[in-house]
Parts: C-alpha cells; sequence; structure tokens
C-alpha cells in the first residue's frame, strides 16, 4: 500500500534548512584545496625526500621518508578524490537548487491515535509503530536518530524520500511530544527474526493492540 502524499509549498524553517544544508556543501571537503597546496606538497615532498637520503643510516630517514612518501600521495591521489567529491557534491546542490527554486514538497499528515516505539537492539535504529486509522498501521524507523527532540507527537508530517535524503528529516512534527508505549529491544529481536523486518514507510492493516501483543509474546 503506497502512501497519498500531496504536494504543499516549503516552510519557511525548511527553505532555510535548506539553504543552510547548501552553504555547507559549497564549502565542505575538497572545497578548500587549492593549487598552490600541491605545490607546498611539491615542496615538502622534495625536501624530505632529500633529507632522507642525506640521513639514510640513521633514526631519521624513517620519519623523512613517511613524510615524503605522505606529501606525494597527496599530489598523486587528491586530485581523483577532488574529481569524484565534485561529482556527488555537484549533483547533490543541483537537487538542491531544484528543490528551493520549486519551493514545494510532498507531504503526508498523520493524525495518530497511537504510537509504540521498539527499542533498538543492535545499533539498526528505533522502531516506530503508529496507529492512524482503525486497524492501519504505518512503521518509521529511526536510523539516524534524528527523530528524538520532537518525535513522537500525535500530529506530523511525513516527508516524500527525495527530501528526507536532501533535509536528513524523516518528519514535521505537528504537536506536542507525547511518551509512546515502549516495546523493549528483547522483545523486538525476538520478534523480527520470526516475522522479518518491516520497511520504513511501510503500511499494514493490523489491529494496533494484536501488534502489541505478538511483539511481547515473541
Amino acid at each position: 500500500m503506497s502512501i497519498p502524499f500531496k504536494t504543499r509549498e516549503l516552510y519557511p524553517e525548511e527553505v532555510r534548512l535548506l539553504k543552510t544544508f547548501k552553504a555547507q556543501r559549497e564549502t565542505d571537503g575538497f572545497s578548500k584545496i587549492r593549487y598552490y597546496h600541491f605545490l607546498i606538497a611539491a615542496l615538502l615532498g622534495g625536501c624530505f625526500t632529500y633529507l632522507a637520503v642525506l640521513t639514510q643510516d640513521s633514526f631519521w630517514v624513517l620519519p623523512f621518508g613517511t613524510i615524503a612518501v605522505f606529501a606525494f600521495a597527496f599530489i598523486v591521489f587528491t586530485p581523483y578524490e577532488i574529481y569524484k567529491w565534485k561529482k556527488k557534491n555537484g549533483n547533490l546542490l543541483n537537487e538542491l537548487n531544484i528543490r528551493i527554486d520549486k519551493g514545494t514538497v510532498d507531504t503526508f499528515i498523520i493524525n495518530a491515535k497511537r504510537i509504540a516505539v521498539v527499542k533498538e537492539y543492535d545499533d539498526e535504529g528505533d522502531l516506530f509503530i503508529i496507529e492512524y486509522e482503525p486497524d492501519k498501521l504505518i512503521y518509521l524507523w529511526d536510523y539516524d536518530y534524528n527523530l528524538q527532540k520532537r518525535f513522537p507527537c500525535l500530529e506530523f508530517e511525513i516527508y516524500e524520500e527525495s527530501f528526507s535524503k536532501l533535509s536528513g528529516r524523516q518528519v514535521y512534527p505537528l504537536s506536542e511530544r507525547i511518551a509512546p508505549i515502549v516495546i523493549e529491544k528483547n522483545a523486538k529481536r525476538n520478534y523480527l527474526d520470526k516475522f522479518g523486518v518491516p520497511g520504513n514507510l511501510e503500511i499494514v492493516e493490523i489491529n494496533f493492540d494484536k501488534l502489541v501483543a505478538d511483539y511481547a509474546d515473541a
């Protein structure tokens, strides 16, 4: 069963988030490397190679030689790493620009009745079980632990996958945080070993109380 997303305009804070992320990507990592860094690396490599030759019969040959190797490795391997970074980063920046210019996002509004959280047992993240209609549940995985601050709550929006990847957010809370029903990690492990792992945003038709009881009895 697919999620019936609807399109809406981006909220101001969502636009700010995307612009902040864009600015960070434009100044991250390899973007700070300039041509003179290669010149410096070449000079360092040459100097320390010369020093290693002069001190080849002493203790200093090892540190001097190691520095020379790292300097020349920077010259040899960094251009390819920059190319890969520019290609990947360029695609991401293009997606961010398109999203910001478009100014819309697809979301699905949830008015939950009850929420249970199944605690992680092996770094796989917490699993939220959300009852949003009678005998209709949706699974929501918190893989990256980014739902902790304002979630769970009974009213929220679920973002489409493409926006989640860009923003690092899965939901937009619309109400106050609540205390969910807690299913302990051992029950989760036993249940998933028997019945398999549900997908993120997977919708199932099952009674909420029955599913919680099944976890407890697994």
